[in-house]
C-alpha cells in the first residue's frame, strides 16, 4: 500500500484507511485538529504498513467502504496498539458478501469489466448525484482504470485468504444513501457486530462517497 504523512509535529494521530480506487485528496479537506498529524492509507497493492506508531498519545482510526476490511487485515500487526476510536463508514469486514457486503456477483462483475468508461460510472454511483460527481472527478491524484482494476484484482484475491480480523470498532456510519454497499447488509453487519451496543451505530444521509458533507475529521469521531 501507499501511505501520506501529514506531519505537524502533532501529539496525535488521525489513522485513515482509504477506499478502493480513492485518491488521497478525496479526504484532504478535512481539517485536523491542532497538534494532530494524519497518516493515509491508500492504493494496496499489498497490506503492509511500516509507521513507528509510539510517539502518538492518541490515535483515531477512520477507514471507508473497502478500507474497512484493509484496516481489520493490517492492524492485526499492530496487536498492542491502543486505538482511542475506530470508526467504520460505508463498508464492513465482509466487503463481498452476499450478505453483508457488497453482493458477490456484483463485485465480480466490477472487476471483471472495468474499464475507463465503468470506472467513471461507479464513481458516478458512489457520489450519488452530479453535481458531487463532478467535483469528484476533479480530485487530484485520480488513477486509471488500469491501475485500479490492479489493486481490485488484489484485493479480491487476499479476500479469498486472509482470516477475518476484527479490530475493536467504537462506531459504524452508514450512508442511507449508499448505492455501493447495500444499506440493509451494512446493518446486518454491524447489528451482529455490535450485539448490544446498537447505540454505536449511525445512520446519516449521505451517499458513499461521505466526506464532501464534513470539514473536519473530529466531525466523524463526534457523531
Amino acid at each position: 500500500m501507499q501511505t501520506k504523512w501529514i506531519n505537524n509535529q502533532g501529539e496525535n494521530l488521525v489513522l485513515y484507511f482509504a477506499g478502493w480506487g480513492s485518491p488521497t485528496s478525496a479526504v484532504e479537506h478535512l481539517a485536523l485538529s491542532p497538534n494532530e498529524d494524519l497518516l493515509i492509507c491508500y492504493n494496496y497493492q499489498n497490506l503492509q504498513l511500516e509507521f513507528d506508531f509510539s510517539s502518538y498519545q492518541q490515535i483515531h482510526l477512520v477507514a471507508w467502504s473497502m478500507g474497512v476490511w484493509v484496516a481489520d487485515q493490517v492492524m492485526q500487526d499492530f496487536p498492542h496498539l491502543q486505538l482511542s476510536s475506530a470508526v467504520a463508514i460505508n463498508g464492513t469486514g465482509k466487503p463481498c458478501d452476499d450478505v453483508f457486503g457488497i453482493p458477490q456477483a456484483i463485485f465480480v462483475g466490477t472487476l471483471q469489466n472495468l474499464d475507463e468508461a465503468n470506472l467513471a460510472k461507479f464513481q458516478r454511483r458512489i457520489c450519488g448525484d452530479k453535481q458531487l460527481f463532478t467535483q469528484y472527478q476533479q480530485l487530484d491524484g485520480q488513477r486509471s482504470a488500469v491501475e485500479n482494476h490492479r489493486e481490485l484484482a488484489f484485493l479480491y484475491q487476499q479476500m479469498q485468504k486472509q482470516p477475518q480480523q476484527k479490530i475493536q470498532w467504537t462506531k459504524a456510519i452508514i450512508g442511507q444513501q449508499d448505492r455501493i454497499f447495500p444499506i440493509e447488509n451494512q446493518n446486518a453487519y454491524w447489528q451482529d457486530y455490535f450485539a448490544q451496543q446498537q447505540d454505536k451505530i449511525v445512520q446519516k444521509s449521505l451517499p458513499h462517497y461521505p466526506f464532501a458533507a464534513f470539514s473536519c475529521w473530529e466531525e466523524l469521531f463526534s457523531l
